[in-house]
């Protein structure tokens, strides 16, 4: 908070004090013996105060669990942890609701306060909260700085409240005249009223409930107070669109609170409202208000609903082209664009695997190296043109050969190899001499309308294949290599096989 600002509350002779009452529950609760005689000794000193403990025991706000017919009963029933915070909202609201506040044009943040307050609780009760009151309490004093504002710098304060819209742009004409806002002011206050910690530091937190400044063990409570905050506006705001949508984002944001279960919490506060209303014995909205802005918020959300819906499936559609692309892009890497067949990057991830497998499982896996012979000349006698036609035939050729379990690649050049899982030796040469034939019958036309053929020579190489073993899937490539070299050399157009 700005030195100034400070100076200012510090100072001003005018500034709000909690009355008597409040003073004397604060007191009593460091007391670590305090039990329910000595509170309620203190209670009904103030029958006013005392009478409003016993008709907010059997208000909707504890579901009338079990009617109390005398303050004693109504301690025992809510508790008396419950019963001190309660008394402490109750004796704090008189401050917050008395006449010259409301002269001074804050009166739509004493309403803030109380829809908050109610609407924390009952976030409070959603999310499993012990201290139900306790989020009353908070939720019911995070706007308190304005009342110390408007003590301690009125002639600043009263026209940037005049100029605010709602609780957002209050808070944004805070930061921008005073270097403050309200959250900061209303946390020093409580403070200096020597209210419990926990309480006093939410009216800071709760504009930054995200803050990683915020204790751990808070962290929970000051997003309950932040949504009921949000909460707050919907009733309040006059762009109700705007409010809901806010109120919509925060509430998934901070506590997963959505669709069906968002609206039944707004539709809850608009039910409690009246009886809080009556306790405080103040006007919030009147029940048809409360009806209309629950029934318009609910079109709001729905509405906010089918566009998230619509989004989520425009998004979906989104991340599957996407997909698909990165799918293509995966596929077109792994891909010869000439031939069509996967490439060597593709052929050394398959290799690993089915070697390893072939290893484990103690199947039978063969390699074969397919050359083209002669190919040089090929491309020297009928142009590179003639030269791609030949590979992407011998291609097709290869690929209509092999069964859908089988891998062929383009290793390179005029060079294929092949993977066949679970294929020994003897039964790969069979396939492969079906395949020589295959494409040896193939004519091709070069330049000028020449007709040639092409043949092929073979190396092959097993593992795991009877007495056949390899100790790595680069020692099967280099046999299938030497067999490939060693059909070459035997006058091509012929299969070999290593020996190994």
């Amino acid at each position: 908070m700005q030195p100034r600002i400070r100076d200012a509350l510090q100072y001003c002779p005018n500034l709000p004090s909690p009355p008597g009452i409040a003073i004397r529950i604060v007191e009593l609760g460091r007391d670590p013996n305090v039990d329910l005689t000595a509170l309620s000794r203190l209670l009904t000193k103030d029958p006013a105060l005392a009478s409003r403990i016993l008709r907010a025991s059997n208000s909707a706000l504890y579901g009338r669990r079990r009617r109390s017919d005398n303050l004693r009963q109504a301690m025992v029933v809510i508790g008396l942890n419950a019963t001190m915070t309660l008394a402490l909202s109750f004796s704090l609201g008189e401050l917050l609701n008395n006449e010259s506040n409301s002269q001074r044009g804050v009166n739509r943040y004493w309403r803030r306060a109380l829809i908050s307050a109610t609407a924390g609780r009952l976030i409070s009760e959603m999310q499993n909260l012990p201290e139900h009151e306790e989020t009353f309490l908070a939720a019911l004093l995070q706007d308190i700085g304005v009342l110390a504002f408007d003590a301690a710098i009125p002639e600043e304060y009263r026209p940037i409240l005049a100029e605010a819209t709602d609780h957002d742009s209050l808070l944004q004409l805070e930061r921008e005249k005073l270097g403050s806002d309200h959250g900061e002011a209303g946390s020093w206050l409580m403070r200096h009223w020597n209210l419990p910690d926990r309480i006093a530091s939410v009216a800071a937190a709760v504009h930054d409930p995200l803050s990683t400044r915020i204790a751990a063990d808070c962290r929970l409570f000051v997003k309950c107070v932040a949504v009921a905050g949000k909460v707050a506006d919907v009733f309040l705001d006059d762009d109700r669109e705007t409010s809901t949508e806010r109120l919509a984002r925060s509430a998934s944001r901070l506590l997963g609170i959505e669709g069906k279960r968002l609206e039944d919490l707004i539709a809850r506060v608009s039910e409690i409202l009246p009886e809080v209303a009556t306790l405080y014995e103040t006007e919030i909205l009147s029940p048809r208000q409360a009806t209309g802005v629950t029934d318009q918020a609910r079109e709001i959300l729905a509405a906010r609903n089918l566009h998230l819906l619509q989004q989520m499936e425009v998004q979906n559609q989104r991340v599957q082209e996407m997909e698909n692309a990165t799918r293509h892009l995966r596929e077109s890497a792994n891909r010869d664009v000439l031939t069509g067949l996967h490439n060597r990057r593709r052929f050394d991830e398959v290799l690993e695997t089915e070697f390893m497998l072939s290893s484990e499982n103690g199947w039978p896996m063969t390699i074969a190296f397919i050359d083209l012979d002669h190919f040089k000349t090929v491309n020297d006698s009928h142009g590179h043109l003639a030269g791609d036609a030949v590979l992407a035939s011998v291609a097709r050729v290869l690929n209509s050969h092999l069964r859908k379990r089988d891998f062929i690649m383009r290793y390179g050049g005029d060079e294929f190899v092949a993977i066949l899982p679970g294929t020994g030796i003897e039964a790969a040469r069979g396939v492969f001499e079906r395949l020589r034939e295959a494409v040896l019958a193939q004519q091709f036309e070069g330049a000028h309308g020449t007709v040639f053929n092409i043949t092929v020579s073979i190396g092959l190489a097993s593992h795991m294949d009877g007495t056949r073993r390899v100790g790595s899937a680069l020692d099967l490539v280099r046999a299938a290599d030497r067999a490939l070299y060693e059909a070459k050399g035997d006058g091509r157009d012929r299969i070999g096989v290593d020996a190994a």
